[in-house]
């Protein structure tokens, strides 16, 4: 009887042992966004020292299973889910703008994850000619707080909008569902600070 106890509890420990190894070191697991996408690297994460219990258990910030959490940007400003341990004090935080680059990224193309490195978003790529260095890494540095203000606005989250910037000068384009949604976005980016000015290329779907 004892030993067959002693089964059953190493039995429960495996099986727990199980769910808690969701993206296990080497594995990774990845979250579409508009922003680009993300990519959660179990290894990187496990280098810092970091257990899938920090997580899931203690204190569950996440569920076991992919898509059952609704992670917005809003609730990781708020210190929830990533937004736990990347405050700016842990880890780099998730409210800066210029750290955007270090988990989105789009066409493949991986932002460097070194946070003394200077932020090279894929900003004004067709309005970029004589720009200097500087005024480069400000435009990737706007792209950045334009793009995470339009994410973070409701009524836009289904819309497909593309920011660019050129000394100042933001250009949105890409698709969206209404007149509305054009102006709200071109209102957004607007109220960015270090924002010149703002150019509207967005086009209503199904009229392109």
């Amino acid at each position: 009887m004892k030993i067959a106890g002693i089964l059953a509890v190493f039995a429960a420990l495996a099986l727990s042992v199980g769910n808690v190894m969701a993206v296990p070191s080497g594995k990774t697991v990845e979250f579409a966004n508009p922003m680009g996408k993300v990519v959660f690297d179990g290894k990187t994460h496990a280098a810092k020292g970091a257990k899938c219990a920090d997580c899931h258990t203690k204190p569950k910030l996440f569920e076991m299973k992919k898509g059952k959490d609704k992670i917005t940007m809003a609730a990781m400003n708020e210190g929830k889910f990533c937004g736990a341990c990347h405050d700016g004090k842990a880890a780099f935080g998730v409210k800066a703008p210029a750290d955007c680059v270090k988990c989105h990224k789009k066409d493949g193309v991986a932002a460097k994850s070194d946070a003394n490195e200077p932020v090279k978003a894929k900003a004004a790529t067709s309005m970029s000619k004589n720009e200097s260095p500087g005024e480069y890494i400000d435009d990737a540095v706007i792209t950045a707080k334009v793009k995470a203000a339009v994410l973070e606005e409701p009524s836009l989250k289904s819309a497909e909008i593309n920011v660019e910037t050129f000394k100042g000068r933001v250009q949105l384009a890409g698709f969206v569902g209404s007149r509305a949604d054009i102006d709200k976005a071109v209102e957004i980016a607007k109220s960015v600070e270090g924002v010149k000015s703002v150019k509207n290329d967005m086009v209503l779907k199904g009229t392109q």
